[in-house]
């Protein structure tokens, strides 16, 4: 009986290990998928820094630049048909407003293309002279 006994116990030990070795392989499985998984998460997370990096940032940008422009007009302007501001006047106002208010001013080209696009009233261009408003000078 002793060399059935031995059997026996050697095919429990046997067993035990296949277990073991099963568990271990389910256990690496389960590994590999969570770094499968984090290399994904990874990608995606790259993938998103671009698409925030170059499409949405810069309509962020943007957005605040209307914004400064749009504060200015409201805060700064008063509409009036028959007041004459030059263009280098205005643009200067425009950059002491953003000064004073902790902003970053755009370039005169980007000021203007924006401006000229207000609204309530509608600003006029003509010979380097805005027509249609005044500055309140005391909100520079």
């Amino acid at each position: 009986m002793a060399d059935d006994d031995r059997i026996q116990e050697q095919e429990k030990k046997i067993k035990n290990l296949e277990m073991e070795l099963n568990d271990l392989r389910q256990g690496l499985t389960v590994v590999a998928d969570y770094y499968r998984d984090l290399r994904q998460v990874s990608r995606q997370q790259v993938a998103t820094e671009i698409v925030d990096q170059d499409l949405a940032r810069p309509l962020v940008d943007e957005d605040r630049e209307f914004e400064g422009i749009w504060r200015f007009h409201e805060d700064v302007l008063i509409p009036d048909p028959l007041s004459h501001i030059p263009c280098n006047a205005m643009y200067e106002a425009f950059v002491r407003y953003c000064a004073r208010t902790g902003r970053n001013p755009v370039g005169q080209e980007a000021f203007e293309f924006v401006f000229a696009r207000m609204e309530n009233p509608v600003p006029s261009l003509g010979n380097g002279v805005w027509t249609g408003y005044r500055l309140r000078m005391d909100r520079l």
